[in-house]
C-alpha cells in the first residue's frame, strides 16, 4: 500500500484498505473524472457499511472548475449522511491543505479529523482503521444558538450565532431563508458571530438545507460576516472567489460598516 506523494499529472488512486475505510492518494491537479472515481468508492463503501472512515494522501496542486462543481454538488446532496462518516485522516506536507482540514474539524467537531505528515503514515493508517463507534444522538438544549435580527429592509436577513448550531437552530434558519428566497429575487445577509462551536451532524441533516444553500448561492448578492474567530474570516476569504456573491468580513467593532455595506440597519423600537 506504500505510495509516494507526487506532483505532476493529476491522479486520484483508490488504495487497499479495511472494509470500513475508503483510502485514496490524490496528487496533481484534480479533474472531474478523479472526483467521480472517489465518489464511486465512497458510495460503494456506504452501501456496505453503516458508517465509514476516510483516509487520503494529498499532494494536490489544484482542482478544475468541473471537479470543484462535482465535489460541491456531491457534498450538498449528502449533508444528511454526514453522520455516517466517523473519522478522516489526511496525510500531507502541504500547509494549505492542512489548514483547510483543520477548519473542517472546527466546523464539524463530531467527526474526528486529523492531519498527519508523510513521516507519520503508519500512525495515520492505524488511527483511521480503528473500530467505528455507534452514533450518539444529539442531546436536547435549553436555549437556541441562533438569534434572528430584524432589519429595516425585508430583503436583508440578519442573525447572530452564540454556541453550537443544533438541529432546531438549523430548522429555524431553513424556514427563514426559504420564505425570503421565495419572496425576493435577490437577498443580502449579515451573520454576527458572538461565539461559534461548530455545527452538529443532526443540524446538517435538516430537511431543505441543501436546497437552501444552492438557492442562496444564486440569489444572495452580498454576505457580511461580523466577528468570529480568525479562521472563520479566512474561510470567507477562500470562498469568495468561488461564488458569485460578494463577501466581506468585519470586526465586531466595525459592525456599523457592515450594516452600511448592506444598505440597511437593525430594526429597533423606533425604526420605521
Amino acid at each position: 500500500m506504500q505510495q509516494s506523494l507526487r506532483e505532476g499529472a493529476a491522479v486520484l488512486e483508490i488504495l487497499p484498505a479495511p472494509e470500513h475505510v475508503v483510502a485514496m492518494c490524490v496528487s496533481g491537479r484534480v479533474e472531474k473524472e478523479d472526483i467521480e472515481r472517489g465518489i464511486t468508492a465512497v458510495d460503494e463503501a456506504l452501501a456496505r457499511q453503516d458508517r465509514i472512515a476516510l483516509y487520503a494522501e494529498v499532494a494536490m496542486s489544484g482542482m478544475t472548475p468541473g471537479a470543484f462543481a462535482l465535489d460541491l454538488g456531491y457534498g450538498l446532496r449528502h449533508l444528511g449522511e454526514l453522520h455516517r462518516f466517523a473519522r478522516m485522516a489526511v496525510m500531507t506536507n502541504q500547509e494549505w491543505v492542512r489548514r483547510i482540514i483543520q477548519v473542517q474539524g472546527r466546523i464539524l467537531p463530531q467527526i474526528e479529523i486529523r492531519t498527519f505528515a508523510e513521516s507519520e503514515r503508519d500512525e495515520a493508517l492505524v488511527w483511521v482503521a480503528q473500530p467505528i463507534p455507534a452514533v450518539e444522538p444529539e442531546g436536547a438544549t435549553a436555549s437556541p444558538s441562533v438569534h434572528l435580527i430584524e432589519t429595516t429592509k425585508p430583503d436583508v436577513i440578519a442573525f447572530e450565532v452564540k454556541g453550537r448550531i443544533r438541529r432546531h437552530d438549523m430548522h429555524q434558519l431553513v424556514m427563514v431563508f426559504e420564505q425570503a428566497l421565495d419572496s425576493h429575487e435577490r437577498l443580502r445577509v449579515l451573520l454576527r458571530v458572538a461565539d461559534f462551536d461548530g455545527v452538529t451532524l443532526e443540524a446538517l441533516r435538516e430537511e431543505g438545507l441543501a436546497s437552501v444553500k444552492m438557492r442562496g448561492w444564486r440569489q444572495v448578492e452580498r454576505y457580511a460576516l461580523v466577528g468570529g474567530p480568525a479562521w472563520l474570516a479566512t474561510v470567507t476569504g477562500w470562498v469568495a472567489p468561488l461564488v458569485r456573491l460578494q463577501t466581506r468580513h468585519f470586526d465586531l467593532a466595525r459592525e456599523d460598516e457592515a450594516w452600511r455595506w448592506l444598505e440597511t440597519q437593525p430594526r429597533t423600537a423606533g425604526s420605521a
